[in-house]
């Protein structure tokens, strides 16, 4: 029965312990406390947080304020204790390397953390926030974490020249004067003293020194006579201003009259009258003092002059006449001011006697030049202007060498060049229809030989031809042989400067899959070509430009000082030429084209995908601005998981290198990208290929495909299989363009609108079933669904793929209805197209799932190669009707088959007057910082900001972005606002006064 009474008998044993322990500490306490030093009520909390491991960490050491000096880091250190993790955030985001180390204290067995961290000149000046450089301490434990003080951190420097120099004054002995002195600006603010000749000015109570660095002499004495130099210094260095020389003068006073004495010649024995006389010693004049005025000797009238004595009399008077037959001796004059020193370091001051009369001495005793040295400071000095000049002459004679040898190098170049561009004519072979592809360079022809060489345009059609180099089939092309050259020259038929009448016109087959590229241009043949016969033409005034001669993937431009904008209008391709990025006196010929063959499409690793067609600009010459180009792009970037890069390749070759990685550049980094949610512009002094890719930060990235039905009309069914094609593309404004080409050789027709769908990273393939169709037709067995691996998406290699349906009619029926639904397997998102056929030509869709009608199509073409005719209906839909506007307000509109470009007169909404203005008002930094960056950041093109930094004018380079991403009518009230929201008043009087007050 004693073993259930065992936990009650336990905790009354630990009950009573727990007492005995309180009575024990209330009794040994008064002994304890008779014995040890007394504690205040402070340290036993202090004590107590330190022991207690279950509290917050305890900051022992938090970092204070530090300066970098020169490239010597700023050091930081901060010690907590029953810390688990301490480390430095400098402005709240930016995690810096930090060393650190722990120990436990032996005298009472806490856990203490000590970090340290070392901040760089470069962390400093890249930094371009609104407030200083600052950096704080947190320290974690399980309990938490606590943040230490802020620690700013600044760049010691200090300027070279001071503000205000001592300069050098005379004072009157017992007289106050002042040295001002204001130091250079630096940081911290620098610490002053003065120095007496070469030793440190011991102040006391005549000689001080003010708070504010200035030398005050309350009372001028004889040993405050000196130079006296001003120094300044701080932790980054130690400037001393040239010495300033302080004369304490002292003027001379007559000293008491002598007792009257009588008038008596040397050796004479009688007197006649008397005199007295004082001398101007009391005290005598000193240091360029003034000399005592008045009377030296008083006399009696009957005082007789003694003709061999020499007194020194200023003037005779006796008591109510004057006499004129005293002899006033020679004297010197003041000294001069010293002269500035000579090479040799010495400086010098002179004197001029001044001759007495009468029987006056001659001359005067002493010299009348006085020498001394220069302060070791003035000598410094002289010894630099001297090293100085004769650097100066040196760089000179360097300079000259240096502009012979450059004219030299230069005419040397220019004979050469025209040396081998004669032999080259001179040597090469006139004829082109014996030279292969391969060895046909045109820019060593000129272009009146490849006009006389190439096909002529036949002057009796109405409408010219266009001409592309598209995807052939068997049934569609006529096989030629390499070696027929009778009619053509392969490497000069191209769709910018062949024109050929459509009555002669063939389509040819290549005998080899190579291509070629010939100024922006893609050839698929190394010997023959393909001419299309039909082009499409809008209605336009007579006034003007038509002309096929490039297609919608390609424009160029003459390019003068003044820029320019090429725009390919269908396609989203832009590239904006700011004003001043050519020289003004040369003219350039720039072109923009969209590469749309396989062959171009880089080979990209396994987990980067495309986001954008390959766009070409160029040529590569050098650039006095840089360039806008605006490449549209299929990323969904709402989630932000993407790593955009931009590849850039020469033209001259396929090797792609990533020119730049958002988030990762540098100030070395030659492109600048500012990515929008459809498109992304890229800043670049250089002009080559681009492509924007992208890779899944997270596996959860997003990027839109176009979806694309084509089919055959159904009265041009000779057979009883029907065949659907489903295109799926990158969704992009260009992407269409190849598909477009090709159908047209299939003789497809587009079933309905494109459509987007997003496409998830992840390993998903992309389903497509073909359901519901009409009486009458059936698939073919297990051909109703497919799927396409996602590698073939995500990696394409084509700008083309497509998967097909193939249907079979098994009764005669001309009426034809099915759906195509499109999936990514796993996800519930999908489109589906509800498609209805008929044998009148008719093709209707349903609408969309947006609930959007699409525009009904209608393309007119006859077989007979005569008409030459098509028509586009564009429905009323707002899309086709924005494309109407611009196409009657577009200049030098070119349009083809492949879609319309257009380099028409481009202006810029800011003058170069204007631009000017705004720059010289925004680019100088201000303390509150609404300068350009609070511009970039309200034209949310911060993300890299010290991009700009890099350019002459920030401003400048901003403002060539805003002009190539605002072309809506309101850009000019938009930005208006954004310098009110700044409060840059001026910046908005600069445009109100440019622009006038009607410009709104």
């Amino acid at each position: 029965m004693a073993r259930p009474e065992t936990p009650s008998h336990g905790l009354s044993l630990l009950i009573l312990a727990f007492f005995l322990g309180i009575a024990a500490t209330n009794q040994d306490g008064p002994y304890l406390d008779d014995n040890s030093p007394t504690k205040s009520t402070a340290d036993h909390h202090d004590e107590s947080l330190l022991l207690n491991s279950d509290s917050l960490p305890i900051f022992l050491e938090e970092p204070q304020d530090s300066y970098v000096v020169k490239n010597r880091p700023a050091v930081l250190k901060c010690r907590a204790a029953h810390a688990l993790k301490l480390y430095f955030k400098c402005n709240g985001a930016k995690n810096v390397e930090t060393s650190k180390f722990d120990f436990v204290d032996p005298q009472n067995g806490v856990r203490i953390m000590e970090a340290e961290t070392n901040v760089s000149r470069d962390m400093v000046e890249e930094f371009f926030g609104k407030d200083k450089f600052k950096c704080e301490c947190y320290a974690w434990s399980g309990r938490g974490s606590i943040k230490s003080q802020s620690a700013t951190i600044d760049v010691a420097y200090m300027k070279k020249t001071f503000e205000e120099n001592p300069m050098s004054t005379r004072v009157e002995m017992g007289h106050q004067t002042e040295l001002r002195c204001v130091p250079p600006v630096g940081v911290p603010p620098p610490r002053i003293y003065w120095l007496q000749g070469a030793q440190p000015l011991q102040p006391d109570t005549s000689v001080l020194v003010s708070t504010e660095g200035h030398l005050l002499i309350g009372e001028a004495r004889a040993q405050d006579t000196n130079n006296y130099t001003c120094v300044a210094e701080n932790i980054a260095a130690k400037r001393m201003a040239p010495p300033a020389e302080v004369i304490v003068y002292v003027n001379g006073g007559w000293s008491p009259w002598s007792p009257w004495t009588e008038c008596r010649c040397p050796g004479a024995t009688l007197s006649s009258g008397k005199m007295s006389t004082r001398t101007c010693t009391h005290p005598p004049p000193s240091n360029g003092g003034l000399p005592c005025q008045g009377l030296s000797v008083r006399k009696t009238k009957d005082c007789i002059t003694c003709p061999q004595e020499e007194l020194v009399l200023d003037n005779a008077y006796d008591y109510g006449s004057y006499d004129n037959s005293y002899v006033e001796p020679a004297r010197w004059s003041q000294w001069s001011e010293w002269s500035h020193c000579n090479s040799d370091c010495l400086k010098t001051r002179r004197r001029q006697c001044i001759l007495g009369n009468g029987q006056g001495r001659r001359t005067c005793n002493g010299k009348d030049t006085q020498t001394t040295s220069c302060s070791s400071e003035q000598c410094r000095s002289m010894e630099l202007s001297r090293v100085r000049e004769a650097n100066l002459e040196n760089t000179k004679n360097d300079i000259a060498i240096y502009i012979g040898v450059t004219v030299a190098v230069f005419f040397v170049s220019m004979l050469s060049f025209f040396l081998t561009r004669m032999y080259w004519k001179k040597n090469r072979h006139q004829s082109l229809y014996n030279m292969a592809s391969n060895d046909y360079h045109p820019e060593f022809f000129p272009e009146q030989d490849k006009k006389s060489l190439s096909l002529q345009p036949d002057l009796t059609q109405t409408v010219p031809p266009c001409y592309e180099y598209p995807y052939t089939t068997p049934a569609t092309s006529v096989t030629r042989s390499v070696s027929e050259h009778h009619y053509d020259v392969p490497h000069l038929t191209s769709g910018s400067d062949i024109q050929m009448s459509p009555a002669t016109s063939s389509t040819l087959e290549s005998s080899s899959g190579k291509r070629s590229q010939l100024s922006g241009f893609t050839n698929n043949s190394d010997s023959t070509y393909e001419v299309a016969t039909e082009s499409v033409t809008l209605p336009l005034p007579a006034a003007y430009a038509v002309t096929p001669t490039t297609s919608g993937n390609y424009t160029s431009a003459t390019v003068t000082h003044s820029g320019a904008f090429l725009n390919l209008l269908e396609s989203g391709v832009s590239l904006v030429v700011p004003e001043g990025a050519i020289s003004r006196t040369k003219k350039q010929e720039l072109f923009l084209s969209i590469l749309n063959e396989d062959c171009f499409r880089p080979k990209l690793a396994e987990n980067l995908t495309q986001l954008s067609p390959v766009v070409s600009c160029g040529p590569n010459i050098s650039l006095n601005k840089s360039v806008v180009l605006r490449i549209p792009h299929c990323a969904e970037l709402s989630r932000n998981n993407w790593s955009i890069s931009v590849l850039q390749s020469d033209c001259s070759d396929s090797q792609w290198q990533n020119a730049v990685t958002l988030g990762q550049e540098t100030i070395n980094t030659s492109v600048f990208c500012q990515l929008d949610k459809d498109a992304g512009y890229l800043v670049t002094d250089c002009l080559s290929r681009f492509v924007i890719v992208g890779q899944s930060t997270n596996g959860m990235a997003l990027k839109r495909l176009k979806l694309a039905v084509f089919a055959p009309k159904l009265c041009f069914q000779s057979s009883v299989d029907y065949s659907i094609r489903v295109y799926v593309l990158e969704d992009t404004d260009s992407s269409m363009e190849t598909v477009f080409g090709q159908e047209k050789r299939l003789g497809g027709y587009l079933l309905g609108e494109p459509r987007s769908i997003v496409f998830q990273d992840g390993g998903s393939n992309l389903c497509l079933t073909l359901d519901n169709l009409s009486e009458g037709w059936k698939t073919k067995p297990c051909s109703n669904y497919q799927e396409i691996p996602f590698r073939h998406l995500w990696q394409a290699s084509s700008n083309s793929l497509h998967c097909s349906f193939t249907l079979e009619s098994y009764e005669i029926s001309r009426c034809l209805n099915f759906k195509i639904r499109v999936n990514q397997k796993g996800f519930e998102y999908h489109q589906t197209f509800d498609i209805t056929c008929k044998d009148d030509s008719d093709i209707s869709i349903s609408k969309t799932s947006s609930g959007k009608v699409v525009p009904k199509i209608t393309i007119q073409s006859e077989t007979n190669r005569n008409d030459t005719k098509k028509m586009i209906d564009f429905g009323h839909s707002p899309k086709s009707a924005k494309f109407k506007e611009e196409v009657k307000m577009t200049k030098n509109l070119i349009v083809t088959d492949r879609g319309v470009s257009t380099c028409d007169d481009f202006n810029f909404r800011l003058s170069r007057q204007l631009r000017k203005q705004l720059c010289q008002c925004l680019d100088p930094p201000t303390p509150r910082g609404n300068d350009w960056r609070m511009l970039a950041h309200a034209l949310s093109v911060d993300r890299y900001i010290n991009f700009f930094a890099t350019k002459p004018s920030p401003t400048d380079c901003i403002l060539d972005l805003w002009e190539a991403r605002n072309r809506q009518s309101n850009a000019l009230t938009e930005l208006k606002q954004i310098f009110s929201d700044m409060e840059r008043f001026d910046a908005v009087n600069i445009l109100d006064n440019c622009l006038g007050p009607n410009w709104l």
